[in-house]
């Protein structure tokens, strides 16, 4: 996984990070933030175990890590949502 080393500029420095997830309907709403991201604000999706929004398959976690890391479409900053849908926790930053 990669993590972002860059400081963030202006137009991403308002990003809601996430320091833990406390609960799977955290992550369901980080989740759909970062699509609000990627949709409208252009950020850019450079890696992830799958496409964003569809880590669920038949009423299952596709896996039991499951992660994305966006970046800044203006200054390149990443940032990485990582979830545990086996021990629980996990984090947007």
């Amino acid at each position: 996984m990669i993590m972002g080393g860059k400081n963030m500029c202006e137009y991403c420095s308002d990003i809601k990070k996430t320091e833990y997830f406390s609960s799977p309907k955290l992550y369901e709403e980080t989740i759909e933030y970062i699509k609000e991201l990627v949709e409208n604000k252009g950020f850019i999706v450079i890696e992830g175990n799958c496409k964003l929004g569809e880590h669920m398959k038949d009423g299952h976690w596709i896996d039991d890590i499951i992660y994305h890391v966006i970046e800044c479409p203006k200054c390149g900053k990443k940032f990485t949502c990582t979830v545990n849908t086996y021990r629980g926790g996990g984090s947007f930053k």
